[in-house]
């Protein structure tokens, strides 16, 4: 038997080390069992052993081969089971086991592993028309093996909270913890929901097994409900249907408990069935409507974690609803009628990042075929949204705002990113692509290197940053990259050059927040206007033209997307923390200092000192231009009331002005013209004249040079929210000034909508609440219930009800928190009522794990950026603190609405469950795939076929495919020989004491079941050979 386990071993390794194909393993190991049969377990625990001490990653094979082993039958689930738990970190380690290097703790596979054996055998004991068990024996075997893993484990874990808990370095448990659990829960949940497994434990000579499984639930249960309530939702219902619940211990003397009455209500509370989770269309909808509808939330993590955490290893559903939701917030915003800038940042979501999102789910371990989800997702869209091409030609010519275009460039940069095939995109059409996809497919590397050595190659990729072509993740990040190099290094007129190229392209800027956190492409810029310092001898109006384009840009940023100081990872007391705090506002007098003052009185000399040629380069070397433009609204301040007491004429006023229409002042208008328009709400109607002379000299004259006019237009888009409230309340107010201010409401028209703001507009507002006796609370309710319902048909109606996260966030400012969350437990209760409880949960839960810019339930770090988001403080309670405390309070309405409080506490736990995986801050799922060299998932057949494809090739094949075959498991597995498969002959050091050789002693697994008090019932034979279960 020595020799056969021998063989065995080294084949086994053979196939890892060379990572042999599926096909060829299964047709070579169905030979070698032919020849040299070995017991199922001796051969499972061959496969699972570690390599190496301390492994702390999975090799993907391992599991493939697991599974073709199953398929073909040569193990069963016990065999894998009880030998996985041999090599399990839970599995208690004995006084025996210390002086056995091979049971050592070192020589341990990692959880992730476990993980994985569990989900794939709840697979096989789920569904209508389960798989397993093949046989009665294997059924109780199983039993047995999840009951001893189900006690190891509440005590394994249990040991490393109290110990963590004492020494004070953890609270939580790991996320290895939480999803191995999971796991093994999944498992005995589809133990327990298999009839064949049932009927076994309902027969009395199985009452022991029985006994010790329901023993076992009873701990595992609370264990298990930590961190995954449905699970143990599931797993008691189990025992309550078949009344294994433990009797009640009455109290002394048959006295009750005095709180008995008060406790009833929590008692109901907690017996609260939890309604069927699904993963509706409407609730990944919502997900990615809440990242992209203000500044981008994009971030890498989050996203892959969100889906994990719904679709655990679903990875085929999981990509299919990925880009059928990327179509539904497109197609949502061209019938919202969205604007051009919000289309365009859609559709490079979906062009430029949803296949490098693909990418990733294709390499990994759980299966995905992603032609297949594309086209399942392609056929679920709204055809009316995104036609034909040829249709949508027609369309554009009759002015209608098609989408035509979207699904070609989609499938290109598919196509680029190696997920389909360019035949296939034609396939996918259905007619011949107007284009084909890049020819090149950048990386990050290689851009950058080009940049480096080139500077032009920069600005020819900001050029390119709008194209949909699927590359623009690459440019995004090497420029990330190049920026902060270039501040590194100071080269400050390849800085005013790429800064100006980016600030006048505002939906370059969608794009790149899109990629990467907003602290790392300004931080850097931040730092480096920070510790700007004049050199000496040198001209000091170029320093200032230099500084000013730097500042554009990350003014352009911090107003386009409500960016605070903290966003921009700078400490408070940083230039452009302060410009943006208090560079609006003015200073009196007293709040001056000493070199204020000089400052002040230099500029204004210098721009209205009529006896001089204009600003000199003293002015410039006088003060720094971090200190001007803090004293810009005090300079604008004079000016106003110089003119207004007639010190300074309209004329020389205008005349100095024209300096702030050159690229070394124009940064100074954002700070001038915010404080202009506050001052025109305010003052008196003298000072409106003059204010209304500077409003038209600043705005309405342009700058004669290209770049001036560019820096102007991007300013005036900055500024022009608050000029547009400013003009309009004034045009109300002041009827005299009514033409004036018309003129320039055109003068900034197009430079409107700029800010992407988590906040509604009037109109908006309006249509929510003009309805008759509509209110903002009706008005939610209506979505949640718009939502709901077409979770349920959008098969039948494709195209998304219209939506915008914007209506949570207006909720929560004007009604708050609370009674935002109440609108969405009241309909999420309504529609329970009405029979449509799971997709209508699915969708609350969906609003109220939705990430945020502000008090986001969600955080949003950024961890794979350059630099990471930091944390932004709060300002007030979320929707998810606000649902625990109702269902803190949920006891007290039971008696007067049970409906309320049984919805409360189903979405409190759907929510509480699901925020429990996402917010562990792994990295997609739950194994390093970053260095795993393994087999794409879209090239494994099914099992069925490959237990054919097997057979046939050792059976059925005719002599020449068979010689092909042999000769292929031959050069794949470099063995040599004449003799087929001559395994033996590889050889094998049995003396080197490591975990890689020398496994005959292997199968001597006594796993110390004997606490159990039964037996494995194997009743000895070839297929219990080496397993000491007489003790269990």
């Amino acid at each position: 038997m020595d020799s056969l386990v021998k063989e065995w071993d080294v084949f086994f390794t053979k196939c890892l080390e060379n990572r042999i194909p599926v096909e060829i393993f299964a047709a070579a190991a169905t030979q070698l069992h032919a020849r040299s049969p070995v017991p199922g377990q001796k051969l499972a625990g061959l496969l699972l052993k570690p390599r190496a001490a301390g492994t702390t990653s999975v090799d993907p094979r391992v599991i493939v081969y697991v599974e073709q082993l199953l398929t073909l039958k040569k193990v069963d689930a016990f065999d894998v089971l009880v030998s996985a738990f041999y090599f399990s970190k839970d599995r208690p380690i004995r006084a025996g086991d210390s002086n056995n290097s091979k049971s050592a703790s070192g020589w341990r596979n990692p959880p992730q592993l476990d993980e994985l054996i569990f989900h794939r055998l709840h697979k096989a004991f789920s569904g209508e028309h389960p798989e397993r068990p093949v046989i009665g024996n294997e059924g109780l075997q199983t039993v047995k093996i999840v009951t001893r893993w189900m006690s190891a484990m509440v005590t394994s874990h249990t040991s490393d909270s109290m110990i963590q808990a004492m020494a004070g370095i953890q609270q939580q448990p790991q996320e290895q913890s939480i999803n191995v659990r999971e796991g093994l829960g999944m498992l005995a949940v589809g133990l327990i929901e298999n009839s064949k497994i049932l009927q076994l434990l309902t027969k009395d000579q199985h009452k022991d097994i029985r006994t010790g499984f329901v023993q076992a639930l009873t701990d595992f249960i609370p264990f298990v409900s930590q961190t995954h309530i449905q699970i143990a939702n599931r797993l008691e219902i189990f025992r309550k249907e078949h009344d294994l619940s433990e009797p009640a211990v009455p109290g002394p003397d048959g006295e009750t408990n005095g709180n008995a009455g008060l406790d009833v209500a929590a008692l109901q509370l907690e017996a609260v069935i939890d309604l069927p989770q699904i993963n509706t269309r409407a609730g990944l909808f919502i997900f990615l409507n809440a990242l992209l509808v203000a500044r981008p939330l994009t971030d890498d993590v989050v996203i892959n974690n969100y889906l994990q955490a719904c679709y655990k290893m679903d990875a085929q559903n999981m990509a299919t609803d990925l880009v059928t939701a990327s179509f539904d917030i497109l197609a949502n915003a061209m019938y919202r009628n969205e604007s051009t800038a919000m289309m365009t940042a859609l559709k490079s979501f979906l062009i430029n990042k949803i296949p490098i999102h693909l990418s990733q789910l294709t390499a990994s371990v759980y299966p995905m075929n992603p032609e297949l989800c594309i086209t399942q997702a392609l056929g679920r869209i709204d055809p009316n949204a995104f036609p034909a091409f040829s249709q949508g030609f027609d369309d554009m010519l009759g002015s209608n705002p098609s989408l035509a275009d979207v699904r070609q460039d989609f499938l290109n940069a598919c196509s680029l990113h190696g997920l389909i095939s360019s035949n296939t995109v034609e396939r996918l059409l259905g007619e011949a692509p107007m284009q084909g996809p890049p020819s090149t497919k950048y990386t990050r590397q290689e851009l950058l290197k080009q940049c480096k050595n080139n500077f032009d190659k920069a600005i020819a990729y900001i050029e390119e940053l709008e194209n949909l072509d699927g590359n623009a993740g690459a440019i995004v990040t090497a420029l990330t990259d190049f920026i902060s190099h270039l501040c590194d290094t100071q080269m400050t007129m390849y800085l005013k050059t790429l800064c100006n190229a980016l600030s006048k392209k505002t939906q370059a800027l969608d794009v790149i927040l899109q990629f990467t956190s907003p602290a790392s492409v300004l931080r850097p810029l931040c730092s480096y206007l920070d510790s700007w310092r004049y050199e000496s001898d040198q001209e000091y109006q170029p320093v200032y033209d230099e500084f000013s384009a730097i500042l554009v840009l990350v003014l352009a940023f911090t107003y386009r997307y409500e960016l605070s100081y903290h966003d921009l990872g700078i400490t408070h007391d940083s230039f452009v923390a302060q410009l943006l705090e208090r560079g609006h506002r003015s200073l009196t007098p007293n709040e001056m200092n000493a070199d204020q003052d000089k400052h002040l009185s230099g500029w204004l000399c210098g721009l209205f000192d009529a006896d001089k040629d204009g600003l000199s380069n003293d002015v410039f070397a006088s003060c720094r231009p971090q200190d001007f433009y803090l004293i810009v609204p005090t300079l604008f301040s004079q000016i106003v009331l110089g003119c207004d007491a007639e010190v300074l004429s309209l004329e020389s006023v205008k005349g100095g002005l024209e300096y702030l229409h050159e690229t070394f002042l124009l940064p100074s208008l954002v700070g001038g013209l915010i404080w202009m328009a506050s001052r025109a709400l305010v003052q008196t109607h003298q000072e409106h004249d003059v204010l209304m002379q500077i409003f038209h000299k600043l705005i309405r004259s342009a700058p004669t040079s290209g770049d001036a006019q560019a820096m102007h237009s991007t300013i005036l888009s900055i500024v022009s929210a608050r000029l547009e409230g400013c003009f309009r309340t004034l045009k109300k107010r002041y009827p005299k000034y009514s033409t004036d201010i018309e003129q320039l409401l055109q003068a900034i028209k197009p430079n409107q909508d700029y800010v992407r703001s988590s906040y509604s507009p009037i109109s908006e507002l309006d249509h929510w609440t003009t309805a008759t006796n509509n209110t903002l609370t009706t008005s939610l309710r209506h979505t949640v219930q718009q939502l709901s319902q077409w979770s349920n048909n959008a098969s039948l109606q494709p195209n998304p009800p219209s939506y915008t996260h914007r209506q949570i966030y207006t909720c929560i400012r004007l009604l708050g928190a609370s009674k935002t969350l109440g609108a969405i437990i009241d309909e999420v209760k309504a529609q329970t009522d009405a029979g449509n409880g799971p997709a209508a949960l699915d969708i609350g839960a969906s609003l109220i794990c939705a990430p945020m810019t502000e008090n986001s339930v969600l955080p949003v770090g950024w961890v794979g950026s350059s630099v990471p988001a930091p944390q932004t403080p709060r300002t007030q309670s979320n929707l998810r603190e606000m649902l625990k405390s109702e269902f803190d309070n949920a006891a007290s309405i039971v008696s007067t609405d049970p409906s309320a409080a049984e919805t409360i506490v189903r979405l409190h736990r759907r929510v509480e469950a699901q925020l429990a995986v996402i917010s562990q801050a792994g990295l997609p799922g739950h194994v390093d795939l970053a260095n795993v060299n393994m087999v794409q998932a879209p090239s494994l057949p099914s099992e069925a076929t490959m237990n054919d494809a097997a057979a046939a090739s050792i059976a059925g094949a005719d002599m020449a495919d068979m010689n092909k075959l042999q000769q292929n498991i031959d050069q794949q597995l470099d063995l040599g020989g004449t003799a087929p498969l001559d395994l033996s002959a590889m050889g094998v050091d049995s003396g080197t004491g490591d975990m890689s050789a020398g496994m005959s002693n292997l199968p001597d697994l006594d796993l110390d079941m004997g606490d159990m008090g039964m037996g494995m019932g194997m009743e000895g034979g070839d297929e219990d050979w080496g397993l000491d279960f007489d003790n269990m």
